[in-house]
């Protein structure tokens, strides 16, 4: 990876929640996550969090997930609202690799997952072969399942198989 001034990297992807030790749960079952860092109710500055003029309180946890870490916090004031649509400003979606797209996609499903669609498969292009599908966990967040083929697999940086 080329570092870009002092950018080293993506650090973790961070969700909000509206029940921690449910969404902890989830993740940990759908998605083989464990939990490596726990953090107790807190008092945030909300200034410095982006809500000025609140009382923040949140709690959270840091999920490993595979190479990457997920990071989710419940807030306890305010509480958030649901319904960003997949093309809504913002993160679009969290996606997870796997080497069987067909088996993941039927135990998520079962799980709670609202998938949009069965797998799709690109046909042409740099990604051909490259196998993916969108669903939205309990809580709404856009999840994707992702399946490379070999070629696909050398645009993605970190290990490789």
């Amino acid at each position: 990876m080329q570092q870009v001034h002092d950018i080293e990297g993506l650090d973790h992807t961070g969700m909000v929640v509206p029940d921690l030790e449910a969404a902890v749960a989830f993740y940990e079952r759908a998605f083989g996550a464990a939990v490596v860092v726990r953090e107790a109710d807190t008092d945030v500055d909300a200034t410095a969090i982006g809500l000025p003029g609140e009382t923040v309180r949140l709690r959270g946890a840091i999920l490993r997930c595979g190479s990457g870490l997920l990071e989710l916090h419940e807030y306890l004031t305010p509480r958030g609202t649901a319904g960003r649509r997949v093309c809504d400003e913002g993160i679009g979606h969290v996606a997870f690799r796997t080497s069987d797209i067909d088996a993941a996609y039927a135990r998520l499903g079962a799980l709670g997952v609202r998938f949009n669609s069965p797998p799709n498969t690109i046909t042409s292009g740099t990604l051909a072969g490259r196998r993916w599908v969108y669903g939205r966990d309990p809580w709404g967040v856009v999840v994707e399942l992702c399946q490379d083929t070999r070629d696909a697999r050398d645009i993605r940086p970190g290990p490789r198989s």
